[in-house]
C-alpha cells in the first residue's frame, strides 16, 4: 500500500502516463461514487417520509451486501473504528434528513458536500499525516468554491444543518480512511459500518414512527429504498477503495463533483432551477478536476 502523502495523486497520474491504468481507474471509481451518491440523496429528498428514507438507505445497503460480509467475515480488528463510525453515520443521516426537511436539495446537498473537503483535509493533515501539496490544495479550493457557489445562494436554517452534516462527513471519512488503511481492505469494512448504523438507527426510527408507520412507508417505496441502499453502500465502498492509495482530501474533493449530478437531478426530476450561477459553479468544478488530474 502506498504511503499517505501529497505525492499520492502525482504518483497515480505519473503511473498512468507510463501506461498503467490504476490512476485513471481510481479516478473513475470516485466519479462513479459521486453519481451513485447524488442518486440516493435525490431519492431521500423525493421520498414521502425522509426519516424512513434515511434509515432505509442504511438498512438496505447493509442487507443487500450482508451475504458478502458473512462470506469474508467481519473485520473485528477494526471494531473501535466501525463502532465510532456507526455513531457518526447515524448523526450524519439525521442531520441530512433534517436539512432536507428545511431546504431544497440544490441548497443542502452542495453545502454539505462542498464544505466537507476542507474539513477532511484539515483533519487528515492533523491526524493522518496526509499532505496533498500546493497544487492539490489549489484543486480542493477550486472545487470547494464551485460547490459552495451552488449552495450558498440562500442561507437559512437548512443551510446550518447542511454545514453540520459536512462536519459529520469530514469526521466519518477520516475515521474510515484510517481504518481501511490499517486493514488493507475496504468493502467488508464498509458493510460492517452499514450494519452498525442499522443497529443504532433502527430504534430511533421505531420511536418516531412505530412498527406500523415504518412498515407502511417501506411497502409504499420499497424499490426506491432498495436502490438507495445499494447506491449508498456502493458509493462509499468505491470511495474507500480509492482512499487506500490517495490522500483523503483529494479523494473527497473529486467525490464532491456529485453536486453537479445532484443539480442536474434536481433540475430534471424535482424541477429545481439550474441557472447561470450553477453553470459557472460547474465550470469551477471542472477546472478543479483538470488541475487535480494533472497535479503531477
Amino acid at each position: 500500500m502506498p504511503a499517505a502523502g501529497g505525492s499520492g495523486w502525482c504518483t497515480i497520474v505519473q503511473s498512468a502516463r507510463k501506461g498503467a491504468t490504476i490512476g485513471w481507474t481510481a479516478f473513475s471509481l470516485v466519479l462513479g461514487a459521486a453519481l451513485l451518491h447524488a442518486s440516493w440523496n435525490l431519492l431521500v429528498k423525493a421520498s414521502n417520509d425522509r426519516l424512513v428514507a434515511g434509515w432505509a438507505q442504511v438498512f438496505f445497503g447493509a442487507l443487500v451486501f450482508l451475504p458478502f460480509l458473512l462470506a469474508v467475515g467481519v473485520p473485528w480488528s477494526a471494531w473501535p473504528y466501525f463502532a465510532v463510525s456507526g455513531i457518526v453515520h447515524v448523526a450524519y443521516s439525521l442531520s441530512l434528513v433534517t436539512a432536507y426537511e428545511r431546504a431544497d436539495l440544490s441548497v443542502v446537498y452542495p453545502i454539505a458536500r462542498g464544505a466537507a473537503p476542507l474539513f477532511i483535509t484539515l483533519v487528515a493533515f492533523l491526524f493522518l499525516d496526509d499532505r496533498p501539496g500546493t497544487v492539490g490544495l489549489g484543486a480542493i479550493v477550486l472545487l470547494t468554491a464551485g460547490v459552495l457557489m451552488v449552495g450558498l445562494r440562500k442561507v437559512g436554517n437548512g443551510s446550518w444543518w447542511a454545514l453540520l452534516t459536512a462536519v459529520f462527513i469530514a469526521t466519518y471519512t477520516s475515521i474510515d480512511g484510517a481504518a481501511v488503511r490499517s486493514l488493507g481492505e475496504s468493502f467488508a469494512y464498509t458493510i460492517t459500518v452499514f450494519v452498525m448504523g442499522t443497529i443504532l438507527f433502527t430504534p430511533i426510527v421505531l420511536r418516531a414512527r412505530g412498527w406500523p408507520g415504518l412498515g407502511a412507508a417501506v411497502r409504499a417505496e420499497r424499490w426506491r429504498y432498495v436502490f438507495a441502499g445499494i447506491a449508498s453502500a456502493g458509493a462509499y465502498g468505491l470511495v474507500l477503495i480509492a482512499a487506500r492509495s490517495a490522500p483523503l482530501g483529494l479523494v473527497a474533493a473529486v467525490r464532491e463533483t456529485s453536486v453537479v449530478f445532484g443539480a442536474l437531478g434536481g433540475w430534471l426530476i424535482l424541477k429545481e432551477p439550474l441557472g447561470t450561477r450553477r453553470l459557472r459553479a460547474a465550470a469551477l468544478i471542472a477546472g478543479g478536476l483538470v488541475l487535480l488530474a494533472f497535479a503531477g
